[in-house]
């Protein structure tokens, strides 16, 4: 049975390949980006495409499997990894030039590789991450982040197909804003090995979003357009 991390790892590779990873270097460097922490930093593979771009990066992962398939596939020298939930932040020492977080995953804060989630909960670690991320900042940082886009948010999820080289996936992303909750389920094939996904997480839009941010009084907030980012909205913003 293939597990969520190993599908998730998968098809992060094939969605975020290296055109996102050079467009996401040349962005960072406009921002003069040199060390930065990644949280939920998955299998490490865009992490060690910027490294191999010079900068020097740092990613946690509060998944065991997610680190250990980055500590296998995917070491550099400018890479340090580590198994920790960012809302455990406060355990790192170092500040950054830049704190990422990607995939929609600070709203799977509370929800990772679990069918229910309690939406209030969700909402204030949601909170209490912001918190500790901009606390990671060095002065003048950046912050990025991403969440789910607006056209999604207009259709109210929608029906998702990838179809790459040994993999392919259908499924369909459904909103309830009653309990605040994205539904996504999905089945495929993983180098013919069949496999279903369901997962959730917490249904904020990227308005509100913002808005959270904002309570951080940053210097700056803007949504950049980062090239071939497809699939969700990113947020950026100065400390």
């Amino acid at each position: 049975m293939i597990s969520l991390s190993q599908e998730w790892a998968i098809l992060s590779r094939h969605m975020y390949g290296q055109e996102f990873i050079d467009g996401l270097a040349e962005f960072f460097r406009q921002q003069e980006i040199r060390e930065l922490l990644e949280c939920g930093c998955g299998d490490g593979h865009v992490l060690k495409g910027l490294a191999e771009h010079g900068f020097h990066v740092v990613g946690i992962d509060a998944s065991s499997e997610m680190i250990s398939m980055a500590l296998e596939h995917n070491q550099h020298p400018d890479i340090r990894y580590q198994q920790l939930n960012w809302l455990s932040l406060y355990m790192i020492d170092p500040t950054f030039d830049c704190v990422m977080c990607r995939g929609n995953s600070l709203t799977q804060c509370v929800s990772w590789e679990r069918q229910q989630f309690d939406p209030h909960t969700a909402e204030k670690y949601l909170v209490k991450s912001l918190d500790l991320m901009f606390g990671k900042l060095n002065p003048g940082g950046l912050l990025y982040l991403d969440t789910i886009s607006q056209k999604e948010t207009d259709n109210e999820g929608g029906e998702v197909e990838f179809n790459f080289e040994n993999f392919y996936l259908e499924g369909k992303i459904k909103h309830d804003w009653k309990t605040r909750t994205r539904r996504t389920s999905g089945r495929g094939l993983i180098n013919g090995e069949e496999f279903s996904v369901t997962s959730c997480s917490y249904l904020i839009k990227p308005q509100e979003m913002i808005d959270l941010i904002r309570l951080y009084n940053p210097s700056k907030i803007w949504t950049p357009n980062i090239p071939h980012e497809t699939n969700y909205q990113v947020i950026c913003a100065r400390k």
